[in-house]
């Protein structure tokens, strides 16, 4: 069975459902309580959603004229974060960037998370979808996931690292192995630094990461990549094969990241959040920095993010019941 889910359509569909708010940042933040907003990340600092969120809070702190605080807690599958801001107070004060993993993936660890992905947040806005891309270092004797699947077929099991257990980039390379037989070793970690550190000090054999936490790496060539773990080559980095180009496979599964706050955060304050990460967002700063480096930013409005992630929830759970994924 084939899973396509294209990186470009949440920016064609959830672009319309971008709010034309009427209220002013400036009338929006009058409705939030004083004080310092916390934004919560559940990955170590230097990575992809580390990177986004630092330069989201940035423009969010502009036009709310106050603090937006970045806050790292990394661990458990994005879940230790997760279970912090859905005991926050739900006054707009604790966001929460969220990801594949946090709210539609964790659901089906079969541990105790702390939280309902279905159940514990309402819905702000999905900042960014970014393609995942398989790496080794530059010595390796791989050329191709072919490579990689036929070597550990060979007797010669391949060590991939992920983003964490129950991650996009965990699910993409299980699927790998489980459609070509290839006994495929997984090691998690808390975030792309430690990650890209084991990998270039020759700990694991491959990462699955995302574009933008590699692309630096790629053009120093500190790094090679085997493939995108996508239905098309991304346009930051053409020359890179998609994986069915590299393995025969048809995998689909990218990186996506939106803010989420407690359940029972008032409306008006959602609005006024949504408002100010859009402008975020949007800025032509933003976009001119991070575009090139393999991220699609939306700034969606807070129901198309809810639908977005409702449909994903359902994809998810369709690819790890078809495979038999054990992700625990």
């Amino acid at each position: 069975m084939q899973f396509r889910v294209r990186c470009l359509w949440p920016l064609a569909a959830l672009a319309l459902g971008i709010s034309c708010a009427s209220t002013t940042l400036a009338a929006g933040a009058e409705v939030l309580a004083p004080g310092a907003i916390t934004m919560v990340v559940p990955y170590t600092p230097g990575g992809t959603t580390d990177l986004l969120a630092r330069r989201v809070a940035q423009g969010m702190s502009e036009r709310l004229k106050r603090p937006v605080v970045v806050e790292n807690r990394p661990g458990a599958g994005t879940a230790i974060a997760a279970s912090t801001v859905a005991r926050a107070p739900a006054d707009g004060r604790t966001l929460l960037v969220a990801s594949n993993a946090t709210l539609a993936i964790n659901q089906h660890l079969g541990i105790k998370l702390g939280y309902a992905p279905e159940d514990s947040f309402d819905c702000v806005s999905l900042l960014a979808t970014v393609p995942n891309v398989v790496v080794t270092r530059p010595d390796a004797r791989w050329r191709s996931l072919a490579d990689v699947v036929a070597s550990s077929k060979a007797g010669q099991p391949a060590s991939y690292g992920s983003m964490g257990t129950g991650t996009s980039t965990h699910i993409a390379m299980e699927v790998l192995a489980q459609t070509t037989g290839a006994p495929l070793t997984h090691v998690p970690y808390k975030g792309s630094a430690p990650a890209l550190v084991d990998l270039m000090g020759g700990h694991v054999d491959v990462v699955v990461d995302t574009l933008v936490a590699t692309l630096p790496h790629l053009r120093e060539g500190k790094l090679r990549a085997l493939a995108v773990l996508s239905a098309r080559r991304a346009d930051s980095a053409p020359e890179i094969p998609t994986a069915k180009e590299s393995s025969g496979r048809d995998i689909d599964i990218y990186s996506w990241f939106g803010l989420v706050v407690p359940k029972g955060t008032p409306p008006a304050v959602i609005a006024a959040l949504h408002d100010a990460a859009a402008a975020a967002v949007n800025a032509p700063a933003l976009r001119k920095d991070l575009g090139p480096l393999g991220v699609d930013l939306v700034g969606s409005s807070p129901r198309a993010f809810g639908d977005f992630v409702k449909g994903q929830q359902r994809m998810y759970s369709e690819i790890i019941s078809t495979h038999k994924l054990q992700l625990n």
